[in-house]
């Protein structure tokens, strides 16, 4: 029977890391090792986790200065032993037949990936929602990525609905000190596997809370999406898919655009990583204005936001652009 290894961050969760580890230790697939990487979390949970540890022997813990999720993934993907690997939120719960039916699925079809659906749910546990799923399908890589490309990019870019053949993993890793880390990891393990197996049942449980990253307002942290995009862009430049490169294009001018439109540059912090993303951007934009599908306007606007950001922004709003 295979092993999987399942790696779950903690940080600051004391109030919801025992469910979620029970219901992972809850797998009907026995063939589990649990790591618990304590990310130095302030609260609890770094003896919480030392106490499962003493309680199964499935249970592994590893202590480290706080770096964050994207640190405390690589952490557990180094000490992993499994064949595949499972990546899950501490605040969150899964299914008692999640792994099992990921690896049944993948196992079947021979696939390098298996993909559930997932619901979100309130503290109460009820369900917020209609569940995000797709599926029954079996995708090819490229399918995949173009799927990141559409209104179910949320089911096919996060990776705690997945089930991962550890090889994938063999030279990729999360970016650290970047929002919008798995969208890196995504796109790297679809170009690099097979098959993706893609399930429509809601088997992970989604906790939303208001003091979680993804639900607090992080301000300009959130420009890590365009640099997401802009990885993401330079990664499909370099592959045999120019289709995806250029709806890649697209999307990385966009959220260029968006973000300008958004942000205020009057503060010192916006200005200081619009300029970083400034510079980033003159080097893509010859490229761009070549070989991108930009209307008249779109090129305008990337012309003077190559010029200046300040600039792009004062036409934008004053043509209301």
């Amino acid at each position: 029977m295979a092993l999987v290894s399942v790696i779950i961050p903690v940080y600051n969760v004391e109030a919801y890391l025992r469910r979620c580890v029970d219901s992972v230790l809850a797998q009907t697939h026995a063939q589990l090792e649990v790591i618990l990487v304590d990310d130095g979390s302030p609260d609890n949970c770094g003896s919480i986790c030392d106490a499962y540890a003493a309680a199964d022997d499935r249970v592994r813990v590893i202590h480290k200065a706080n770096g964050g999720l994207s640190s405390a993934r690589n952490a557990g993907i180094e000490k992993a032993g499994g064949d595949y690997l499972a990546f899950i939120d501490s605040d969150d719960t899964v299914a008692p037949g999640m792994i099992a039916a990921l690896l049944a699925a993948l196992e079947r079809e021979g696939a390098d990936i298996a993909v559930c659906g997932f619901v979100k749910v309130g503290e109460d546990f009820r369900p917020l929602g209609k569940p995000n799923a797709f599926g029954p399908a079996l995708l090819t890589g490229e399918e995949a990525m173009e799927k990141l490309y559409t209104n179910d990019y949320i089911y096919f870019t996060t990776v705690c609905n997945k089930l991962f053949r550890r090889s994938l993993f063999d030279k990729v890793r999360f970016p650290e000190g970047k929002l919008f880390e798995d969208g890196y990891v995504a796109f790297r393990c679809y170009l690099a596997c097979g098959w993706i197996c893609c399930l429509p049942d809601p088997l992970y449980y989604y906790l939303t809370r208001p003091d979680s990253i993804t639900t607090s307002t992080v301000g300009v942290k959130n420009l890590d999406g365009v640099d997401a995009d802009e990885d993401s862009m330079m990664l499909l430049e370099n592959s045999a898919y120019p289709l995806l490169a250029q709806k890649a294009r697209l999307k990385y001018f966009a959220a260029v655009t968006n973000n300008l439109r958004r942000f205020d540059l009057g503060e010192e912090a916006v200005r200081e990583r619009f300029s970083t993303l400034h510079r980033a951007f003159r080097k893509h934009y010859r490229r761009l204005m070549r070989e991108g599908a930009f209307s008249r306007k779109e090129k305008l606007l990337m012309t003077l936001f190559y010029l200046s950001p300040a600039v792009c922004k004062k036409v934008m709003e004053a043509r209301k652009l």
